[in-house]
């Protein structure tokens, strides 16, 4: 018996993998070739796998943008207030989770003193810098004791340095000759916390807890708290 020409070629389609050639009636009216059914089945698959692999591509950029957003707030990000938590934590020998409870607040007392109230996202800033400076409650017994105007005047004139521990935007202040006195000029000079100042200052004791302090050679001069400045 003689098999249909047509069944034998769709059998061999459909085995090739172009069952999509076959069912577009080429073995009736042929309209097209097999060759050009082949294309458009392909195109169809390069489709499909085209939109496949752009939404396989925005489920993993969601994924990095969550992934970013969690550690950008997580211990791991030394700027965020977990990271800064877990920075104080270390220094404190408690458990590093980020997590300002009982535990840290106490043992943060017990060392550094909670003058501002427990840690928190409005402090911890101030928490942590008094950390980094080392101000413990006996470094800061002692500051009290070495730091008024009377020390501070002669570190300088010694060659000794005074360090800032507070940011102090100072007063400009001028001699005034005629009366020999000091008056403000309107201006301010700006001393971040941490800064240094050397032998090439000199200070002047106002008394009430204040000192003007100056750079050699300069003809203004800066009136600072004395509570803002250790002796180093």
């Amino acid at each position: 018996m003689k098999l249909n020409t047509n069944l034998i070629l769709g059998a061999a389609l459909v085995g090739g993998g172009a069952y999509y050639a076959y069912t577009k009636g080429w073995f009736g009216k042929k309209k097209e070739t097999p060759s050009e059914a082949i294309k458009q089945n392909q195109d169809v698959i390069d489709k499909v796998a085209a939109e496949q692999a752009a939404a396989a591509k925005k489920v993993a950029t969601a994924a990095a943008v969550k992934k970013a957003v969690t550690a950008a707030s997580t211990i791991v990000n030394a700027n965020s207030y977990k990271g800064k938590v877990a920075y104080i934590q270390s220094d404190l020998g408690v458990a590093v989770d980020g997590v300002a409870g009982n535990q840290t607040n106490m043992a943060y007392n017990a060392k550094y003193g909670l003058d501002k109230g427990n840690i928190s996202e409005s402090n911890v800033d101030y928490y942590q810098s008094k950390v980094k400076q080392g101000l413990t409650l006996a470094k800061q017994k002692q500051v009290a004791k070495q730091t008024n105007g009377v020390a501070i005047v002669n570190a300088l004139k010694n060659g000794g340095s005074i360090r800032f521990i507070k940011t102090i935007n100072a007063q400009n202040f001028v001699l005034n000759k005629a009366t020999n006195s000091y008056s403000a000029i309107g201006t301010n000079l700006l001393f971040n916390s941490g800064a240094v100042l050397s032998s090439s200052w000199r200070a002047i004791d106002r008394g009430a807890g204040f000192v003007l302090i100056y750079k050699l050679g300069a003809n203004t001069l800066q009136q600072v708290p004395v509570n803002s400045i250790v002796v180093v």
